[in-house]
């Protein structure tokens, strides 16, 4: 029985050694793919700066000035590029539109005139004068004995 422990024993020993030996390549290879990133990231940021000064140096004032004399007809604005106010046409009357939108959220109280056109919702309904009628009615009386 001692013997058979003692094998268990050196074997669970035996695991956790082969266990902890690929723990640690592991973790020596997952620490070489970070360096690895670390080395792109770096070269990509230098990347950037270079093509930062790249673009500073194509976008400088006098070099794009040069660039559109060399290459485009362009002539300075003038006065005669701009219009005056009084070239505008009129502008369109749209009528009293917070009046119609006051009629149309009109309180009870408030009812629209008879006749006008009111809003409700995106329906347009245009109420109109109704004619009362009245019948004539008969008056019950008394029979007399």
């Amino acid at each position: 029985m001692i013997r058979l422990l003692n094998v268990l024993a050196v074997l669970g020993l035996i695991g956790s050694a082969a266990y902890a030996y690929s723990i640690k390549y592991d973790t020596l290879y997952q620490a070489g793919q970070v360096s690895k990133a670390k080395s792109q990231l770096h070269k990509e940021r230098q990347a950037i700066a270079v093509l930062r000064a790249e673009w500073q140096l194509l976008t400088r004032p006098d070099r794009l000035q040069a660039a559109v004399e060399r290459h485009l007809a362009l002539e300075p604005i003038g006065t005669t590029h701009l219009a005056r106010l009084a070239d505008l046409p009129p502008r369109a009357n749209r009528g009293d539109e917070i009046g119609r939108l006051l009629a149309a959220t009109a309180t009870p109280k408030e009812k629209p005139a008879i006749g006008e056109p009111r809003t409700t919702g995106s329906t347009l309904v245009r109420t109109t004068p109704t004619r009362t009628t009245t019948t004539p009615t008969k008056t019950p009386t008394t029979a007399s004995r």
